[in-house]
């Protein structure tokens, strides 16, 4: 049987855990804890996008692999503008 000890800020070290994966935990009757991991949800990564001058326009100029979607700019863009009135 494998121990891990309490350290002075009640944090226990779990060898195969990820760093920020989260934990729900079950007290039993008999004193022992189960541990289940939880799926959290993440928030969307940022995208770092330069601006560029072509063709007499600014643009922006995405990195390869990711795709914008025109639609969801156009809600957070007026979830923006509502959260400042």
């Amino acid at each position: 049987m494998k121990t891990l000890t309490v350290d002075d800020r009640q944090r226990v070290r779990l060898p195969q855990a990820q760093p920020g994966q989260v934990f729900a935990y079950e007290p039993d009757a008999d004193g022992s804890i189960k541990l289940v991991p939880v799926n959290a949800k993440r928030s969307p990564k940022r995208i770092l996008a330069r601006l560029i001058e072509r063709d007499g326009g600014v643009f922006f100029e995405v990195p390869k692999g990711y795709k914008l979607d025109p639609e969801a700019i156009g809600k957070a863009v007026a979830e923006e503008r509502a959260s400042r009135a």
